[in-house]
């Protein structure tokens, strides 16, 4: 690397610190805890994971990684902009003419240059995919990078909700299109952090903390959710997300299936150490859920209790602790995009 390549890597650095503060920032202008299908912290802990997931499929297909990681950072920008998702007299969600959900418009309770640049641009009731391409273009311009590179991560912002929708705009950047839009696919609805996403989805509603009932009734609907997920592999086009997505969905599969057995021989206390106790811990943080906090939190104190049981406390609950301690293994790698 020469030693203007090391200055402009230097300078990517620090300008992608910046604007991972910025999105951290904004996503917080809002005092909503639950906004439809997100919550305050979900979007940020999101964009850490697309962005992480991205660069591991780009890096396999030979795709810009730099464009992947600025759009990838900036890709739901203008997303709490998105309320309650409209639906009609008889409860059916709306779609526009592209066939995409439309939300209410949520503005938010303090401001900052991304709520400004959305209102002096006038993209209110636009797509987040739409209106963030718009946003972060002028947030790099005032970086003083290049047009044609700044112009490429608004496009491939703009067609992160669907490629085909929106590649009538630029035949540039293509696999980088299909990449943000695959990664942000796959962390939303296959494998453990979308398994983790659904399980604040379909419980949040429920008061207080949640009891045994309740745990079950939400394992009866696992099975039926994840095989709706087998139609998300064809949409991926990639080899890299292709393989990501089966093996994700074997994994959800798996977890299912060791779940199962836990609720039906409910083997060694497993509400208190296997993953039971795991999913009942999720489910109960669910007023203002935040992944990434809860599995550092999980994963401490089933080690702790592991290495208690080896020298003699409760040996036989060894192995639900183990597979627990996996799980949380498991979902930290996709989280940071090693599986």
């Amino acid at each position: 690397m020469t030693s203007m390549e090391q200055q402009s890597s230097a300078n990517d650095r620090t300008i992608l610190r910046e604007l991972n503060e910025l999105v951290r920032k904004t996503f917080l202008l809002w005092d909503e805890i639950w906004v439809g299908f997100s919550w305050r912290h979900y979007y940020f802990n999101h964009t850490q994971r697309v962005r992480a997931l991205c660069l591991t499929i780009g890096r396999e297909e030979g795709a810009d990684l730099r464009k992947l990681e600025y759009a990838a950072t900036l890709h739901d920008i203008t997303k709490r902009y998105d309320g309650e998702i409209l639906t009609d007299s008889q409860g059916k969600r709306i779609l526009n003419e592209d066939g995409f959900w439309l939300n209410e418009l949520l503005m938010p309770k303090r401001e900052n240059v991304v709520t400004r640049l959305y209102r002096s641009h006038n993209q209110f009731h636009k797509l987040h995919n739409v209106s963030g391409a718009v946003i972060a273009q002028k947030i790099l311009e005032g970086y003083s990078l290049p047009r044609e590179f700044y112009s490429s991560i608004g496009s491939i912002i703009k067609s992160h909700l669907r490629p085909d929708v929106y590649n009538n705009d630029s035949s540039e950047d293509v696999l980088e299109k299909k990449i943000l839009y695959e990664a942000d696919t796959i962390d939303a609805n296959i494998g453990l952090t979308a398994f983790y996403r659904n399980v604040q989805i379909r419980t949040h509603r429920v008061p207080h903390r949640k009891d045994e009932t309740t745990l079950r009734r939400y394992i009866s609907t696992i099975e039926p959710w994840i095989e709706r997920k087998e139609a998300f592999i064809d949409l991926m086009t990639t080899k890299t997300g292709i393989n990501l997505a089966r093996q994700r969905l074997e994994r959800m599969k798996e977890v299912h299936s060791q779940i199962k057995e836990e609720l039906q021989n409910y083997m060694h206390n497993s509400l208190e150490y296997g993953l039971l106790g795991v999913i009942k811990g999720f489910m109960d943080q669910n007023t203002d859920p935040n992944l990434e906090s809860e599995l550092n939190q999980l994963l401490a104190k089933r080690v702790i209790r592991y290495e208690n049981m080896k020298i003699g406390t409760k040996p036989e609950a060894q192995p639900i602790v183990q597979r627990a301690i996996k799980f949380c293994q498991l979902l930290s790698q996709e989280m940071t995009g090693e599986a």
